[in-house]
């Protein structure tokens, strides 16, 4: 049995932070979708399967990892988890202080991080997530202790699930919570979408998740910069287009869906698998809204699970595929 040293208990530490919250909207979301369509039922509960699979190969991962790249890096560390709370404190002083809304305001300062800043954008972006709660659950003190939750998350799972899109939101969403519950401050509560709105939701995140995965991959911005120009565009765009409340909730989702277009191509090769992980951005934003709202880095949770369960699956089928060449292989040689 591996010793249990400080590195791998940080990974572990981190691993289990992340899986856990991520795990608390999925399953939450396939509760809430059992009082309504069928189909939807039987997505979510295929990606939970894909979900599952796909923490179970990264805790091995986490468990066996033990290199000095994971000791604590005290300069760096410190000033990752700095950046964190900066960049909570400046985005929800844009959003709330000055009344630009979360969307523009996490755009803004994702941007400026991802170009100015750009040794510390991954951190800052992260902090931006933070600072997209809602006012109407924290102040500037509840930002102030969930920013610096979240950037001591932030360092702990600084070697785990890397290269899934919306790590850093959840992250941000751990933060948030953890914050919450110390401050004794309840989250809030909201309604399914209908379809009508609900199909629309689909369109724009796949939208969203492609556009972010071709501008950082394709047109080599980065995933910072890329997500924070497609987050801008949705918040500038949509709401005028379709009224502040539809337009609002679309803006949501394509920012949602931008997490998940993150993904860096060690995880994801071809841009068509942002496709089905915008799909379930939009189906999880709807069944989740009934329930933890108010805390910045839930869009960013929602897109993190919604690549681990493609992943997981595109390896359950590769893993089949493997399975039945090599049965394929031993019946012709049998016959030969």
């Amino acid at each position: 049995m591996k010793q249990l040293t400080h590195r791998r208990l940080a990974s572990i530490t981190g691993y289990l932070v992340l899986g856990v919250f991520t795990y608390i909207v999925y399953v939450g979301g396939f509760v809430v979708s059992l009082a309504h369509s069928p189909l939807v039922i039987a997505v979510l509960g295929i990606w939970l399967i894909g979900l599952t699979y796909e923490a179970v190969r990264e805790w091995k991962s986490a468990y066996s990892a033990d290199s000095e790249e994971q000791r604590f890096d005290f300069p760096k560390d410190t000033l990752s988890l700095l950046s964190v709370f900066g960049g909570a404190m400046a985005t929800f002083s844009i959003s709330y202080g000055l009344g630009h809304g979360a969307v523009l305001a996490s755009g803004l300062v994702g941007l400026f991080a991802g170009v100015v800043l750009k040794p510390y954008g991954v951190p800052i972006y992260c902090g931006a997530f933070v600072g997209m709660a809602s006012p109407a659950v924290f102040g500037y003190p509840g930002i102030a202790l969930a920013g610096a939750i979240g950037g001591g998350v932030f360092v702990l799972g600084k070697h785990v699930f890397n290269g899934f899109g919306g790590k850093l939101g959840t992250i941000a969403w751990s933060g948030c919570v953890f914050s919450a519950l110390l401050m004794r401050q309840p989250l809030l509560t909201g309604t399914v979408p209908g379809w009508d709105v609900g199909w629309l939701l689909i369109m724009y995140c796949v939208l969203g998740a492609l556009a972010t995965f071709i501008l950082s991959v394709w047109f080599g911005q980065g995933p910072v910069v890329a997500s924070a120009m497609v987050v801008l565009a949705a918040g500038l765009l949509l709401p005028p287009v379709y009224g502040a409340e539809v337009g609002g909730l679309l803006a949501i989702g394509v920012t949602c869906a931008s997490y998940a277009g993150m993904s860096g191509t060690n995880r994801f090769e071809k841009a068509y698998w942002m496709i089905p992980a915008g799909v379930l951005c939009a189906l999880i934003i709807m069944f989740t809204s009934t329930f933890m709202q108010g805390g910045g880095g839930k869009l960013g949770t929602t897109a993190f699970g919604a690549v681990i369960g493609v992943r997981g699956l595109m390896e359950i089928g590769m893993h089949i595929q493997r399975k039945l060449g090599k049965v394929t292989e031993e019946s012709e040689a049998a016959a030969s």
